[in-house]
């Protein structure tokens, strides 16, 4: 049901604070606690317009998926242009706030088919935009692209990244600062001046 005139300056922002709340709650305690009354309770809004907003919790999800995804490939395309590329990305990467909900959409996935398609598309086009990072910052230091393929080496570390943030999640931190050492070193290689000989 529509709000009401009386409603309508109430419920200004609903739409986006129900996303919110949703995005805070998946987070927090995972999507299956992401209910249509939590969600309304969390925003402070009438749980009827859950619905009148989102005609499902799927339409809901992919919404809050959909913006999610958006701000992370701004900052993604903003990584080709940066100064360190490949930095850029395990930056990205390495932030909880958007693995951890990255997380529960694929968990997500394996039980809802619209969410499943939406990330893959999503999935897609991380890929390419991590690749075109990579082979900015590669070329630029002479590299082999051959012998270290952009979109490899991009998984690397992209994928390395996530893995630290989801077993930091669950309180496994062991070998993590060896490796963010290890990351670091290589990310120093290729941005010195030189770093294609010391490849």
């Amino acid at each position: 049901m529509a709000p009401t005139p009386k409603n309508k300056e109430k419920d200004a922002g609903a739409r986006e604070r129900l996303m919110e709340a949703t995005a805070h709650i998946m987070r927090e305690e995972g999507y299956a606690a992401a209910t249509s009354r939590r969600v309304s309770a969390r925003a402070g809004v009438r749980s009827a317009l859950v619905y009148y907003y989102f005609p499902t919790m799927d339409d809901l999800f992919v919404a809050v998926l959909r913006a999610g995804s958006d701000a992370s490939l701004a900052k993604m395309r903003q990584a080709i242009t940066a100064d360190e590329p490949l930095r850029a990305l395990w930056s990205i990467n390495t932030d909880p706030r958007w693995t951890g909900l990255y997380a529960e959409f694929v968990a997500l996935a394996n039980h809802r088919k619209v969410i499943s398609t939406e990330l893959k598309a999503y999935a897609e086009r991380v890929r390419d935009i991590e690749t075109a990072a990579a082979t900015v910052a590669l070329r630029a230091h002479g590299v082999d692209l051959t012998e270290f393929p952009p979109v490899a080496v991009s998984m690397l570390i992209a994928q390395t990244a996530r893995s630290l943030c989801n077993e930091s999640a669950i309180g496994m931190t062991e070998g993590h600062e060896e490796l963010r050492e290890l990351v670091n070193r290589y990310l120093n290689r290729v941005a010195s001046a030189d770093g294609a000989q010391a490849t």
